[in-house]
């Protein structure tokens, strides 16, 4: 993590991957609206389900190297706030009914919230790791994860995965952000361990902030009203989160979604 403001937002390296990579991406979920966006929701599911999968087998490799290399440390512990997804989209999109009906509007929103960090603060969330996609299985790692949240995002607002409701919506984020804070911020002040800048921010005026509250208050108070400061933070960006997804909702919606079917040789859309 940086601790001067330059090292918060972006690289060289990240105008030049990360902005046609999220153009590519929307573009690629609008093409799957015109394809697939008038099928059943079963057919539209797989895509996610697919995202799932790989989201899943690629954390699993990245964990079964680092311990066998030696190189596990704390920091690989899956409990940033990115590594909810490897529980999200299984359970979102491998569930059904009622169940799956009230995850998909949490999941969507947290995709949501990461995929505003990363075009906010790409420095924060992965650094420079586009750098070094081809060179090294963590670059590789870091950047396809991440990437596959933002085209997740995108995806779930273009095949019309769910009808924004805003009671429901609300409290279903809120339940999701506060069931993460309850179990990451006590882990990461525990083993020392920034899970979501629970211990410490990378932010250097909030950094100074939370050791002002701490010299003043002691360790425990100061760090508590820090640790709830950076929870509000999380539903102040769910509720940005929402306001995105419910925007581009609305957009996509002028794009009629279509149904692309083969016979024999023909097709038909």
């Amino acid at each position: 993590m940086s601790s001067s403001l330059d090292g918060l937002f972006w690289s060289v390296t990240n105008l030049k991957t990360l902005i046609p990579a999220t153009i590519l991406m929307a573009a690629f979920a609008v093409l799957l609206r015109k394809l697939i966006g008038a099928k059943s929701d079963r057919v539209k599911n797989i895509p996610f389900q697919v995202m799932a999968v790989a989201l899943v087998v690629l954390e699993a490799v990245k964990q079964w190297r680092d311990l066998s290399q030696g190189a596990y440390s704390l920091w690989s512990i899956p409990l940033h706030f990115s590594s909810v997804y490897l529980f999200l989209f299984p359970l979102t999109h491998f569930s059904r009914g009622a169940f799956a009906m009230a995850m998909r509007p949490a999941t969507a929103v947290a995709a949501g919230m990461t995929t505003i960090g990363m075009l906010l603060f790409p420095m924060t969330v992965f650094g420079d790791a586009a750098g070094g996609y081809f060179k090294d299985f963590g670059s590789f790692h870091t950047v396809t994860y991440h990437y596959a949240i933002i085209l997740y995002f995108f995806l779930f607002i273009a095949l019309g995965m769910h009808e924004p409701d805003t009671r429901k919506d609300a409290v279903a984020t809120w339940r999701l952000v506060t069931v993460y804070a309850l179990v990451a911020a006590p882990v990461a002040n525990a083993i020392g361990v920034n899970f979501m800048s629970f211990l410490f921010s990378s932010f250097p005026p909030l950094e100074a902030a939370r050791v002002i509250l701490r010299d003043a208050l002691g360790i425990v108070p100061g760090q508590l009203i820090y640790v709830g400061i950076m929870y509000l933070g999380m539903l102040g960006s769910a509720t940005l989160s929402t306001i995105l997804y419910r925007g581009l909702n609305r957009l996509v919606r002028r794009i009629p979604p279509g149904s692309v079917a083969v016979r024999g040789a023909r097709v038909v859309a």
